[in-house]
């Protein structure tokens, strides 16, 4: 048993001996592969950028072409070594086997595919803000099998591709334009349309408000409540110019109009609260109630 492993061991040996100039060779020209998938996705890359400026587009062709070119490596390694049947089975197969894995990993092949449509329709880019179903954050890749999406409570989520081609995919910042909106309530004393003039005044000094025709500012009377009248106001912000958070930017615009607001003299009253008593004419009963198991210093409580 010992001389048969031995005397296996042996011509195993010998044969990668024999075979060892096809082996190096075959692994030189694996490692040329590698080098010009790695050139040529990267040169294929930058032309896309200078060409259509789409980051997602250049990322996905990019490695689409390094994966083609590592797989022919892959061919000709195989066949260097000898292996040229079992490569010619390989590509051959390649169809059968296409539709066995298929089938197989429907859900897979089914991302690949969204994410290659997704890839030349482009419905978005890298840093554009979007929403699938429940989802809402920055776009930051689009991979073979899912997108990632950084929403703006931190959290990394990897969408399958398959979902944003399924799905209503809404872009808030396709052109870079994202508009937000607030609320503030005003007495009803007040004059509404000089509050108007003055809210569209404080947020036309504001510079990253953006105030380019058909995306100005503007305020409407929104509804009438108990206690005040409240306006609805809305401005746009480019997000191509604004790196900053959006959130916080809307924060600063409310807080700005409140203090201009109150500046000139309006009133922002809370909600009022009406008490109706139905015995008219009649002394409303208040009686003051000492409970020995309050410490002296309590205040008496009125029931």
């Amino acid at each position: 048993m010992k001389d048969r492993f031995i005397s296996s061991f042996q011509e195993f040996w010998e044969t990668i001996l024999d075979k060892s100039p096809s082996i190096v060779l075959g692994l030189v020209l694996l490692f040329i592969m590698w080098g010009l998938a790695v050139l040529i996705s990267r040169l294929v890359k930058k032309r896309i950028m200078v060409r259509i400026n789409d980051q997602l587009l250049s990322n996905f062709i990019g490695r689409l072409i390094f994966l083609i070119f590592l797989i022919i490596g892959v061919v000709m390694f195989l066949n260097q070594i000898g292996l040229g049947q079992a490569a010619g089975g390989l590509l051959a197969g390649a169809g059968v086997s296409a539709l066995i894995i298929g089938l197989a990993f429907k859900d897979i092949g089914e991302n690949f595919l969204a994410g290659f449509f997704l890839a030349f329709s482009r419905p978005f880019s890298i840093g554009d803000v979007i929403q699938v179903t429940d989802i809402t954050g920055k776009a930051r890749a689009l991979n073979f099998r899912n997108t990632h999406v950084r929403t703006f409570d931190g959290r990394d989520v990897f969408i399958p591709n398959s979902m944003l081609i399924k799905s209503p995919l809404t872009n808030f910042t396709r052109d870079g334009l994202m508009r937000y909106d607030f609320v503030i309530g005003l007495d009803y004393g007040d004059n509404i349309a000089e509050a108007i003039r003055v809210i569209i005044d404080e947020l036309g000094n504001m510079a990253n408000i953006t105030k380019a025709e058909g995306v100005e500012p503007f305020v409407i009377i929104n509804d009438f409540g108990t206690s005040t009248i409240n306006l609805k106001t809305y401005f746009w912000i480019n997000t191509y110019d604004f790196t900053g958070s959006s959130l916080q930017l809307k924060s600063v615009v409310m807080h700005q109009v409140l203090l201009r607001l109150s500046e000139a003299g309006f009133n922002m009253p809370a909600d009022i609260i009406e008490l109706k008593i139905y015995q008219e004419g009649q002394p409303i009963p208040v009686s003051v109630r000492n409970d020995a198991s309050i410490k002296p210093k309590s205040n008496p409580e009125i029931v």
